[in-house]
Formats: C-alpha cells, structure tokens, sequence
C-alpha cells in the first residue's frame, strides 16, 4: 500500500490475489494501482476460480447484501463498506449468512478506527472523566441525489454509529424531520441511552458544497467534555487537570505518519479485518454493530412519519 510520500505503508498481512468488477476496464485500472493477479467480471466466477481466504465487497447498499451472502456461502470472509445494506432485513440476511457459515462479517465504519475518534474514546473511558452523559454530533452535506441513495442510509450512517460507539446502547429515539426541496432536508434527532445519558444529533443536506468543516462531535461525562472537530482536532477538559488537552494531526509534510488514510481510519478499518480473520476474534465494527445503525436509521424514519418517540427494541421492520 503506497503512502502520500510514494513509500510503503506497513504490511497489513494479506495479499490481494484477485479483482471482480463488472467493467473489465475498471477492473485492470483498480487491479493495476493495487497489484491483483487475477482479473473477473463476475464475483462468481472469482469465488469459483480464485485461491482467496476474504473478499472486500464495495457496492451500492441495495446490492451489497446479494454479492456478500454469495460470498460467505463461497466461505470466504467479508469486509462490506458501510452501510452494509439499506433495510434491517437485508443486514439481518448477511448476518445469518455469516453465522450459517461461520464466517466474519467487517463493516466499513472507517471512522471508528481514525486517530480523532479514537483518541476521543480513550479520553471517554477514562475514569476521572465521569459517566457519559450527553452526546452531540453534527454533520451536514450539500444538496444529494435522491434517486441514487437514501440520505440517512447513504450519507449519515456514520453519525448513526458514533452515538453508540461512544455512549453505549440507544434505548429511544425522537426525530423531526424540515425540507426545504428535492434533496435538501434536514432532521433533528433526540436520542436516550440504555445508561440514561441523552444524545443530540443535527444531520442535514443543506449546505452548498461537502466538506468536512460542518462534522462535530461532543461528549459530556461529570465534570468533564471532550470535543472532535471537523473529524479532526481533539480539545478535552478533565475532571481535575487544570491543563486542557489537546491533538491535532500534524500533517504539513505528507509522510507515512500524516498519512491521511492512516489518520482518518481506512487503513485501520482493513487492518482490523485481517486480524479479526487472522486471531478469529470477534470484530470492533461488527455486522451486528451495522444492523443497530440501520435500525437507529429506521426508528428515526418511523419517529418523524408518527410524531412520537420510538423505541429500538420495536423496530424489527423497515418502514
């Protein structure tokens, strides 16, 4: 894997032996950047021909679940960018697949493995920080296209994920939802978590132009807040330390370190893949993790269409 400067990042353990990509041209440009051996346009003729142990599937939601499953009855491991499908049903069907067959599911939640989040987490359960007990998080797009993707499935499923990787288990949730146009919507979200901790999340497709300026995370613990920026810059104040913390890539010079890709978690996602296959240990961003995301995605659906709050544990279908 090359880095910004043109080195070499370290090995994550595995080799890539093939490629599948329904477009043979985009095949031999993506095995050609990455190194693969084999090249196919049909998943299925690679599952049957090529000597490989795992199988990253990156597609549109509303296929993923279809090429995964075929994949895991192949019994080959999986990582599946995020979200792993766009209904409760469909994740659900990838989740069985892998228990039937005993095999691994990763999701792509990349922002779980990046420097700023992490470092934020490590302050959160530090035990002068207190009990988690209000979250905050903000991330806004511009205008998306509505025949394409599902805007909370498509575009917010992060931010549908943090709450829980922060604080634990969502118990309720409360949504309204302002549209100002085709693709320009916004919704304002209440949640309550299993540890009685409340949580606030703005999630809008109003801005002019994507960047990363309008993401924001916060966590209120007892006497204590810690803050990410921009998926970025760290800023946390402790229960008894007088000196604010603070951390921020520096990442002027594009060395290996600074390495974006490092930073902002998409080598760690594919990283931790590995390991969990290699040690058989069970996944930080789990199938399992990416349904409660889908299913936060459909109680906010089902809390706007009925103007009440919404109880997880009664979302079992997809609105």
């Amino acid at each position: 894997m090359a880095s910004h400067a043109g080195e070499r990042l370290p090995e994550l353990g595995a080799e890539l032996v093939a490629v599948a990509e329904h477009k043979r041209d985009h095949a031999e440009r993506i095995s050609s950047f990455h190194g693969g051996r084999e090249i196919y346009t049909d998943h299925r003729e690679m599952l049957d021909k090529a000597d490989v142990d795992c199988v990253i599937v990156c597609l549109h939601p509303k296929t993923q679940a279809d090429v995964a499953i075929d994949c895991l009855n192949a019994g080959k491991h999986v990582w599946v960018e995020k979200p792993p499908a766009e209904t409760i049903a469909n994740s659900n069907r990838m989740k069985e697949a892998a228990d039937t067959n005993g095999k691994i599911v990763v999701v792509g939640f990349m922002k779980r493995f990046s420097q700023p989040y992490m470092r934020a987490k490590s302050i959160v359960d530090l035990p002068n920080f207190g009990e988690p007990s209000m979250y905050e998080g903000r991330y806004t797009y511009g205008q998306y296209p509505v025949d394409v993707y599902d805007f909370l499935n498509g575009f917010c499923i992060h931010h549908l994920d943090l709450p829980r990787f922060f604080m634990g288990e969502i118990e309720t949730v409360y949504a309204e939802r302002v549209s100002r146009g085709t693709g320009l919507d916004g919704y304002a979200i209440t949640l309550r978590f299993a540890n009685d901790a409340l949580g606030l999340i703005n999630v809008n497709c109003l801005e002019g132009m994507h960047n990363n300026w309008s993401e924001r995370v916060a966590v209120t613990g007892v006497g204590s807040r810690v803050f990410v920026e921009n998926w970025r810059r760290v800023i946390a104040f402790l229960d008894g330390e007088d000196e604010m913390r603070y951390w921020e890539p520096d990442d002027i010079q594009p060395t290996d370190d600074a390495n974006s890709l490092n930073i902002h978690g998409f080598v760690g996602e594919i990283r931790h893949f590995i390991e969990s296959v290699s040690n058989g240990a069970e996944p930080v961003s789990s199938i399992e993790n990416a349904i409660e995301a889908v299913r936060l995605q459909e109680a906010i659906k089902l809390s706007v269409k009925n103007d009440c709050r919404i109880k997880l544990s009664e979302v079992t279908e997809d609105v």
